[in-house]
């Protein structure tokens, strides 16, 4: 019986000094294995952020129609289809010149063919300051007068505040499409235009009005905006003060390469 008295403590003592040893092991792989689940979260994460990255860059290439695209610099600009984009003017380091067929560039307050209409349109707040009617008879048959065309234009000036428009409007049925503006400038929001356009709107909002895609690297580059109709007839002057719209001014092309 005394041997196993004597052995028993021995090795209890020997199990209490393996046990700590057991446990300091356990713990540093238990620390490297946490490093290394880490290290390999971190990793998957970092390929995870490239890969989607890389597929929205691919995405966005792929919705870029560079058929209905033009480059201004290196960045390709999309504009709406009623945009109806015709050609890159001179566009100069702070003036962008676009050539345009679309209906805004012609009828920027809606279609007004004669004064009664302008009641019910965007202009309806001008007032009539001066206007002048002219009547002429289009000979169409020497022998047949009930052939004969009973045409008129009409030169009216309008005025609200210190905003002014100068029209010319007209009758004549084979006359080319043409806009009824003939010049003027808008300095305030009390006029709006078509497609909501108006004095105080930012840069931003007014590329969004015309283009599909138009890059942020070029949002501010220009403070003059020239849209032209692509009929030779009038150039709409669009100026941006502190990136938002400050005033418009419309001039006859005729005027505007003097």
């Amino acid at each position: 019986m005394a041997p196993r008295l004597i052995n028993e403590p021995q090795f209890a003592s020997t199990i209490c000094t393996i046990a700590p040893i057991k446990t300091t092991t356990n713990r540093k792989k238990s620390r490297h294995n946490m490093k290394r689940i880490l290290l390999f979260l971190l990793t998957f994460v970092h390929v995870t952020i490239c890969y989607n990255q890389s597929n929205l860059d691919a995405s966005n290439h792929k919705q870029l129609d560079t058929t209905a695209s033009f480059k201004i610099d290196s960045y390709w600009v999309t504009p709406k289809k009623s945009f109806e984009f015709n050609s890159l003017g001179k566009t100069s380091t702070d003036t962008l010149h676009l050539v345009t067929c679309a209906e805004y560039v012609y009828f920027p307050f809606g279609k007004i063919t004669d004064t009664s209409q302008l009641k019910t349109s965007l202009l309806k707040d001008f007032k009539i300051i001066r206007s002048q009617l002219d009547t002429f008879t289009n000979t169409m048959s020497p022998d047949d007068p009930s052939d004969d065309l009973l045409l008129w234009t009409e030169s009216v000036e309008l005025e609200l505040g210190t905003n002014t428009l100068s029209l010319f409007l007209d009758n004549d049925p084979n006359a080319s499409t043409h806009s009824y503006l003939s010049g003027g400038q808008i300095l305030d929001n009390k006029v709006v235009f078509q497609e909501n356009v108006k004095v105080g709107m930012s840069i931003e909002d007014y590329y969004e009005k015309f283009f599909v895609n138009f890059p942020n690297e070029l949002h501010h580059t220009y403070k003059v905006i020239k849209l032209e109709s692509c009929v030779s007839d009038l150039t709409h002057i669009y100026t941006f003060d502190k990136g938002q719209l400050s005033s418009v001014k419309f001039m006859s092309n005729s005027d505007v390469h003097e």
